[in-house]
Parts: structure tokens; sequence; C-alpha cells
């Protein structure tokens, strides 16, 4: 009887453990997101500005861009040369138009260009291909836009180097300077590096947490709320954009609730919609001073809605943001109201939370 018992025990423990192994064996794996401060086979700077300013130094581009790059961490680089491919998007652009070049530079090296076709270092005895050949942005409703550039071989294709960090410097007149960090995005961690990222062969650039890890969907952060009085003008401005883009093709708008708080925690929900990406002044959806001088903002999760023709995909995209803040001179100063005197940029923080997403050059 003893035995018995003793075997019917062990028959409970082995079914037990069986119906175990399978929940084991399908318990969800993490999802890899991008660590935007962290170097990456894939920068996004959120805003470019055509033009020029001129100040005490001489003319200068109203943007200028700068890609550092390292060996990235763990490996050791025998190839000193990197590629890098780029693309300017257009902003508010229903086909998303952009206009596309390639950069060289190499490990511990740097490159600085402008919107206006400057590279920087040229070709000399040190740097025999120099920097390579900027393209313009489209000439046509153009005037801003953000920068996407990742890593290639010599051939063109897109590879694993997580090894790029870059920033950019905006002038709008002579005075108003300030500066931002690009977005970094890594390859897939599962990818050796110097490895092909177009896993599945479609030309794109996928950000499945296979080729290239995930990017959020929703964004977060402080803003200034815009004043106009004798002691203070402001303007904030939030840049948002997507990298769901289908460049030269047509694509669907992609909408996002807005939710504002003040200082005392009373909420003001909004919403925007754009193509690509858009700077939304924050007068523009009726928040002031009147609401609060400085408080939180949080985006619900970013969507592409359905556009007659388009042939585009709809559902959730990925949500990137900037915040400008430009302080003007106040009435009543001996400065005109219409100059502004300084601004200042900084990135919005996101939930953490991926979106499936892929980027069509």
């Amino acid at each position: 009887m003893r035995c018995n018992i003793t075997w019917f025990c062990s028959l409970c423990c082995l079914l037990a453990l069986a119906m175990a192994l399978p929940v084991a064996a399908t318990a969800a794996v993490p999802v890899a997101v991008a660590d935007v401060l962290t170097p990456g086979s894939v920068l996004v700077f959120p805003l470019f500005e055509k033009g020029t300013v001129a100040n005490e130094i001489g003319t200068l581009p109203k943007t200028q861009f700068e890609i550092s790059v390292q060996c990235p961490k763990g490996v050791t680089c025998a190839d000193n040369d990197v590629d890098i491919r780029a693309h300017w998007v257009c902003a508010n652009d229903q086909f998303c138009n952009e206009s596309d070049f390639t950069l060289s530079t190499t490990v511990n090296g740097t490159v600085l260009f402008d919107p206006s076709g400057t590279c920087r270092p040229a070709a000399g005895f040190q740097n025999l291909e120099g920097c390579g050949s900027v393209s313009l942005p489209p000439p046509l409703f153009c005037d801003s836009g953000y920068l996407i550039a990742w890593v290639v071989d010599e051939s063109g294709r897109a590879i694993k180097f997580d090894g790029l960090l870059g920033d950019a410097v905006l002038r709008e007149t002579a005075t108003a300077v300030t500066a931002y960090d690009a977005f970094s995005i890594q390859a897939g961690p599962t990818l050796a590096n110097g490895a092909f990222t177009d896993v599945n062969g479609n030309g794109s650039l996928d950000f499945n947490g296979t080729e290239y890890k995930q990017v959020a969907g929703q964004i977060i952060g402080s803003v200034r709320y815009d004043a106009d009085s004798a002691t203070s003008d402001v303007d904030t401005s939030l840049i948002l954009l997507t990298l769901d883009v289908r460049s030269g093709l047509g694509n669907n708008p992609v909408g996002v609730g807005l939710n504002f708080y003040n200082e005392i925690e009373q909420l003001a929900s909004e919403h925007t919609a754009f193509f690509c990406s858009t700077e939304q002044r924050l007068s523009g959806l009726g928040l002031s001073s009147a609401f609060g001088e400085k408080g939180l903002v949080q985006s619900t999760s970013a969507s592409k809605t359905p556009l007659l023709g388009t042939g585009d995909r709809i559902g959730p995209v990925t949500l990137l943001g900037l915040v400008i803040t430009r302080e003007k001179g106040a009435v009543g100063t001996n400065l005109p109201a219409e100059s502004t005197l300084r601004h200042y940029a900084y990135p919005l923080y996101n939930n953490n939370k991926g979106v499936v997403t892929a980027f069509v050059p």
C-alpha cells in the first residue's frame, strides 16, 4: 500500500511539472527598446531649418550637425573607416519627400555638415576620402524637417555598428543659439557587429527589436507655457516626428492626443495631427500663462489614421519629440518685441514601451 501511494505522488509531481514546462517555455521575452542616450547604429536629429544667419563671426548656417564615431563597446575596430547614410525628411509633407547622401568618417573621427551642402573635414593629405558629399534638402516646401542617419558598408547596405553619437546647433537669429543631442537607436542585440541589419530583405530600417531596437510611441516632458506681457514674451513649441515614414510615397496622417497639466494638476486635453514631422506651438493649442507658467505634457499613443488612396498602413507608430522655448524682447524695452533674443531646446522623454515600426528610405 505504501508503494502505491509513493507511485501516485510521483505521478502527480510529474504531471504538475509537465504542465508547468510549456508556461515557462512561452514566457514573454523582454522587448529590446532603444536607449536614446547611448551610442547607436542610427541617429535621429528632430529638427533642421534651412537658411543662414549673420552675426559678428560672419554668415553661418541656421542648422549645423556633427556626428562623431566611437568603437562600439566590446568590439575591436580593425577597419577604421565608417560610412553613414543620411536622409533629410521634409516636415508636414504627405509624401515625406526626402533627399539622401553618404558621409565618410573614421572611428574616433567627427564629420560636420549642414543643409546648405557644406561638409568638413575636406579631403586632404591625412584624410584622402574627405567627409563625403552632402545633398541639399528638397527645394520646394521643405524649409524644415528632420534628419535620420545610419551606418552602412561600402556597398551602401545597412549594418550594425553601435558607435554613432551626434548633436545639432540651431541659430535662428544672431543671438538665439541653442543645441540638442540626437536620438540614438541601437541595432538588434542578437546581431554581431558589422552584420547586415536588413534581416528580412525588405530594404527598410525595421525597428522591430531584431534589426534595430524598438522606439517608443508616447512622449512625456516639462514645458514652459506661452506668455505675452510687458515683462515676459515666451513662445514654446513641440517638435514631433514619427519614424513610420515611406519616403516619396503617400503617408497616412499621425494623430496624437496631448494632455497638459499646470502647477496645480489642472488638465487641458488637446490633439494634433501631422505628416512626417511638425512644429506645434502651444499657443496654437490655446495654452498660455493663463493656464500656467510651467507644467507637464503627456501624449497618448501616436497612431496613423486612414487617408483615402495612400496605401499606407494604419495603427500605432513611433513618436519622438523636442521642446523649443523662445524668449523674446518684452514690450517696453529698448529691444524689438519681434526679435528673438535667446532660446533653449531639450528632448522629450518616452514611456519606454516600444512600437514595431519601419522607415522606408
